[in-house]
């Protein structure tokens, strides 16, 4: 998939897409570099089939991946905020 050919989804698409596809909201994960600019954003949402033990889970390596993507591809570090998961 090339990424340049990817439309970019509205927040009202995303809503409906996960909410056609039964997904569970989940966290929000913001990468900022350390000069305070925003280099990307994440929103997570999983299968409400998954226990809660295999949701955390996933959610951690999957933000543990992204942090791994986002510093090796910028060649920095930043600094992931994460925000709570939607009730």
């Amino acid at each position: 998939m090339n990424p340049q050919s990817m439309r970019p989804m509205t927040i009202a698409e995303w809503e409906a897409a996960v909410t056609a596809a039964d997904l569970l909201v989940g966290p929000s994960l913001g990468f900022r570099a350390v000069t305070g600019e925003w280099n990307a954003a994440v929103h997570i949402a999983t299968g409400d089939q998954l226990t809660d033990e295999n949701r955390s889970e996933l959610i951690a390596e999957l933000a543990k991946a992204v942090d791994d993507t986002v510093n090796r591809v910028l060649r920095t570090t930043t600094v992931r905020v994460s925000y709570g998961a939607a009730s």
